[in-house]
């Protein structure tokens, strides 16, 4: 698959992937124009159509965004950063594969899509369509003022970065199929703020209709980001407004829009307050419950099933349930129960998971399952092929774990391979079943089972008793 025709001109990619099991990859389609000048604090407008074949082998630029431990830098930076990458194995259009919608963690405040991990061809090796999106972050993307409040036919701000994902999920149902997607089964997944972005999308009537699947890993809205009152966030953004020096004798969103993105991330970044390691988040740019994309808080729908429920898998660390690790988050299995219970009595599937993988080289220096290690077994980096490991070993190395080799061995790759395999089940027939794992029950408060994933995987008992 070389060129492809979406709805705004042809691209074409290049072919990745051992002889026989070539992936065809695409990188930075735009999905929308770029948010710039006028267009800043805006929700995402329509990309321009352009004529010829537009060469997309090179990574978009990622959205302006502070530094984090253990996140992969070295993208360049810029608010023209509305892009996506599809990765398919389709060698015809009308094959109508599954397609998983991959949402990058980093707090709403940092990473991005083009992370080599994310676009390893393992996964869509596996007869799926693999989409990663780019969007706008932190200030960039949930920034709220009455200025722009007023401006906006809505009579709401903030919430771009999740209008940015909406845009991005209807570029799918349009344009997937020339890719050899199908637009009617579509699976959105992500990890730590990447599935509160997912979450998110569940309790927004935008995004109804535009997925039916999703699988959080260690993240959700209703524990990282409980959703802001507009007008809370309103009064954060006259905060940051008073702290750039913006005058209000002038047009405010004119001198604000003129101010270049990295000044409004460092005022931003001192206004944040400290979190100690360990701790949960204490966002200072979070959904804002808006009345248009959140009309509640993500918890308010879950718990008047007014979300848009789907089936769910959703998946926790041990390690970071329990610690000791670089983020413990008690309260994720509550919060997941919850979201559980929601579907089901809506009339879907849910199912729960532990996780508690670690390479022998980390468990031999007492290393948990920390935040983030289920990553290289979801993707297929079970040989470190993207850099991963090293990457997740800065995440570590404050808990005293002196080793960066993790030490993978076979079972890291048994592991990762039941993984894949239950993930794509999932995405393919809702059913997650894989070889060499026991039958996965859906979720019940009466039975409270869950699949425990280790060196092997075995179905347990007292999901929601596992921290408590």
């Amino acid at each position: 698959m070389q060129i492809v025709k979406t709805d705004k001109g042809q691209v074409s990619g290049i072919t990745l992937g051992e002889p026989g099991r070539e992936v065809s990859v695409f990188r930075g389609i735009p999905f929308a124009a770029p948010p710039l000048g006028d267009l800043r604090w805006r929700p995402p407008q329509p990309a321009e159509a352009w004529e010829g074949v537009r060469k997309c082998d090179q990574f978009s630029a990622i959205s302006p965004q502070i530094e984090m431990p253990g996140m992969i830098s070295g993208f360049p930076m810029s608010e023209d950063c509305l892009y996506l990458n599809v990765l398919t194995p389709a060698r015809q259009p009308d094959e109508k594969l599954p397609v998983m919608v991959w949402m990058h963690g980093g707090a709403y405040n940092a990473g991005c899509g083009n992370d080599k991990i994310w676009n390893n061809t393992r996964l869509p090796q596996r007869g799926v369509v693999v989409v990663t999106l780019n969007h706008r972050l932190g200030p960039m993307g949930l920034f709220a003022h009455p200025a722009l409040s007023k401006e906006s036919p809505e009579h709401a701000s903030s919430n771009y970065l999740f209008l940015d994902i909406i845009a991005s999920l209807e570029w799918i149902q349009r344009n997937i199929a020339a890719f050899g997607g199908d637009p009617d089964n579509v699976t959105i997944f992500g990890e730590s703020g990447g599935g509160a972005k997912a979450s998110v999308m569940m309790t927004s009537p935008l995004a109804k209709g535009l997925f039916h699947r999703v699988i959080c890993e260690s993240g959700v809205a209703a524990g990282f980001f409980p959703g802001i009152p507009l007008a809370e966030m309103e009064n954060r953004g006259e905060a940051l407004f008073k702290k750039l020096g913006i005058s209000t004798r002038g047009d405010v969103l004119e001198q604000a829009r003129s101010i270049s993105p990295e000044k409004i991330l460092q005022v931003s970044q001192s206004m944040e307050t400290p979190r100690k390691p360990g701790t949960d988040l204490k966002p200072l740019w979070d959904a804002a419950v808006d009345g248009w994309v959140l009309p509640q808080s993500p918890t308010d729908s879950f718990n008047s099933d007014s979300c848009n429920a789907v089936s769910l898998i959703a998946v926790a660390n041990l390690g970071e349930l329990l610690g000791p690790g670089p983020l413990v988050v008690p309260w994720l299995v509550p919060a997941y129960v919850g979201m559980l219970e929601a579907v089901t009595r809506q009339g879907h599937k849910g199912y729960a998971c532990i996780f508690d993988k670690v390479p022998a080289g980390w468990r031999k220096e007492s290393c948990g399952s920390f935040h983030s290690i289920e990553l290289p077994y979801v993707f297929g980096d079970w040989d470190n092929s993207t850099g991963w490991w090293k990457n997740m070993h800065a995440l570590i190395e404050q808990s005293g774990i002196k080793r960066e080799d993790p030490g993978l061995d076979a079972t890291d790759k048994t592991v990762s391979e039941a993984i894949m395999g239950l993930w794509t089940a999932f995405a393919k027939t809702g059913n997650p079943q894989a070889p060499g794992v026991p039958d996965w029950l859906p979720y019940a408060s009466t039975g409270d089972s869950y699949l425990y994933i280790s060196e092997t995987a075995e179905v347990k008992q007292g999901y929601s008793k596992v921290v408590g």
